[in-house]
């Protein structure tokens, strides 16, 4: 399986589950659509840390997730300019997250140990604004960045999902909004994918997933504001 099929399925996931959370009363085909769409980020975080060590250039990489997120958040402050809802701002734009774990790779991949310890103020920083996943999605990335055996990073996954979702730190800090509650056990359903995978890339054109989730985000409000 290659990067460009892993990349559908993250993205087809991603859909089936902002399609329901924007659009859908709660009910059977809405659990559904959420429960597929846990797998998406998982997904996303590998490919940012497979695109770290595969890359020809980290900051020009960096510079098209920071451009995708711009453009996300110029469409979320059209709604918010339409609407008035402000909820949306930060905690929509899943380039913040992956940004934040590229980031921590370029910086645990330093050789002074003064930029490594940078990791620690965006692992605050993520657990303290209201994004996606927070520190539990930068983590996320670290882990496929840090080990590539896939037994190894399931078995991680698994015990950051008992922290998260499970154990009673997650409620202590609070965090439980913030990471789906049961369904996110879903998530693990992505490794499947990851276990076929063949380290080649597959011919695609990348900025049609850069741009991709702008869109349909625009696509998705357009169609709960407007029509």
């Amino acid at each position: 399986m290659t990067i460009k099929i892993i990349k559908w399925i993250a993205i087809i996931a991603m859909t089936f589950d902002h399609i329901a959370y924007h659009l859908l009363p709660e009910g059977i085909t809405y659990d559904i659509f959420r429960d597929i769409g846990r797998i998406a980020y998982p997904l996303f975080a590998f490919l940012i840390a497979e695109g770290f060590l595969h890359t020809h250039n980290v900051w020009r990489y960096l510079g098209r997730l920071v451009l995708a997120a711009l453009v996300s958040e110029m469409i979320i402050g059209i709604v918010f300019l339409a609407t008035g809802n402000t909820s949306y701002f930060l905690n929509t734009n899943v380039f913040i997250p992956l940004i934040m774990g590229l980031i921590s790779l370029i910086l645990l991949w330093q050789k002074k140990w003064y930029f490594q310890i940078l990791i620690l103020p965006i692992l605050v920083l993520a657990y303290s604004l209201p994004i996606q996943y927070g520190v539990y999605g930068v983590l996320m990335i670290l882990v496929f960045g840090l080990f590539t055996n896939r037994w190894l990073q399931l078995a991680l996954f698994v015990l950051m999902s008992l922290l998260f979702i499970e154990w009673p730190l997650l409620e202590f800090l609070d965090w439980t909004a913030r990471y789906q509650g049961m369904n996110q056990w879903f998530s693990l359903i992505a490794f499947i994918p990851l276990f076929f995978y063949n380290g080649k890339p597959g011919k695609y054109n990348k900025w049609f997933f850069y741009l991709y989730y702008p869109i349909h985000i625009a696509i998705i409000f357009l169609i709960k504001y407007v029509v």
